[in-house]
Formats: structure tokens, C-alpha cells, sequence
């Protein structure tokens, strides 16, 4: 029996808007004064970024009882973040041979030189095309894409939402124990950062 392995990783911020309220008054008699209420509205501007990050490493893949957990560090540049670094970790509780696309949960870190993005996995999977148990020279194929979302924003990054879509790749060439692999990933998207 043959079991598909996940690994990978990848909530959102909202920006704030941020009320205050003050009070004046004046007074026209000695018995009588009149209150006036304003208000005003500090709302923080924002503009959409076009994304793109691409990224190579290793991924440490360790075999369970009854999940699969990873880690991914790697290096690579980013529009936006520039050169810089990833990490992330993800795990998957569903594997096996009638199942040939498994959902992951996990995060990643990327980092640049101005500041960092956190991003959560909403909607991503690894898939495996493989019908066979995977072995050093035969290996499995692996595939992870899906939907991540900016949970966090470090840096000029702070206050950063976005949706991007993720696509990483690697194989593997067991289903016990522990391995590391290469993997290549990409994300794309969209994030709104303060103007």
C-alpha cells in the first residue's frame, strides 16, 4: 500500500480604522450651554502590490503513525520583499493509496529585507501521480498548491493582507522514517499594504 505524503507550508490581517471623539463647548447664559460633539475618522490608506516569490531549499519530511509533519527552509527573492529567505512547516493527517489529493494545514515565514509576511494555508493540497510505493530509485513525485492567506506583517509589512496562490514540488523515496529533499516553490498574488 502506498501512501501520499504532504508537507508544506502555508490568516488574515485587517487593517484598522480608528475613530476619536472630542468635545467642545460654549456657553451663551450662566443657566444655559450648549455641547457639541465631532467627530473624526482616521482612516490608513493602502495600495494593492502585484506578488510574486520563487524559492528553493529543503524539506525534512518525518513519517508517522498516522500523519506526515514537515519543515521547508529555504532561499530566494521576492517582488516587494526582495532577496531573502522562507521557512515553514505542515503536516497532513491523511495518506494512503485511496486518496490521491490530501489537505495541509501549516504556515510559512517569508522574509526580506525590509520586513517580513506570515501566511496561513486556507485551501491547500499535496498530490502525488505515483501508483506505487516510492523507493530511492524510483521516487514519488509530490505537488502542493493551493490558497494561503497573510495572517502577519513584520517591518514595512506591518498591517499587510492578501490572498496568494502556492505551488511547491518535490519527490520522496519512502513512507517511514525520515528524509530531506530539494523543493521548488512559487507563490503569486495580490497584497495590500500601507501607501
Amino acid at each position: 500500500m502506498k501512501r501520499v505524503r504532504r508537507v508544506s507550508s502555508l490568516a488574515a490581517a485587517g487593517l484598522i480604522g480608528v475613530v476619536g471623539i472630542g468635545t467642545t463647548g460654549a456657553g451663551a447664559a450662566a443657566t444655559h450651554s450648549v455641547h457639541a460633539i465631532s467627530t473624526s475618522a482616521h482612516v490608513a490608506k493602502t495600495k494593492k502590490l502585484s506578488f510574486t516569490a520563487t524559492y528553493n531549499g529543503t524539506v525534512k519530511i518525518l513519517w508517522g503513525a498516522s500523519n506526515v509533519d514537515g519543515t521547508m527552509s529555504g532561499t530566494g527573492k521576492a517582488t516587494t520583499l526582495g532577496s531573502g529567505s522562507i521557512t515553514a512547516s505542515g503536516a497532513t493527517t491523511s495518506f494512503s493509496t485511496s486518496s490521491s489529493s490530501d489537505p495541509l494545514r501549516g504556515s510559512a515565514v517569508l522574509k526580506g529585507p525590509g520586513g517580513s509576511l506570515t501566511v496561513s494555508a486556507v485551501n491547500v493540497s499535496a498530490t502525488t501521480t505515483s501508483s506505487v510505493a516510492p523507493t530511492s530509485k524510483d521516487p514519488d513525485p509530490v505537488t502542493i498548491s493551493g490558497t494561503v492567506k497573510v495572517s502577519k506583517g513584520t517591518g514595512k509589512f506591518v498591517g499587510a493582507t492578501g490572498t496568494l496562490s502556492v505551488h511547491a514540488s518535490f519527490t520522496v523515496n519512502t513512507t517511514s522514517g525520515s528524509e530531506k529533499q530539494n523543493f521548488n516553490a512559487t507563490l503569486k498574488g495580490s497584497l495590500n499594504v500601507k501607501a
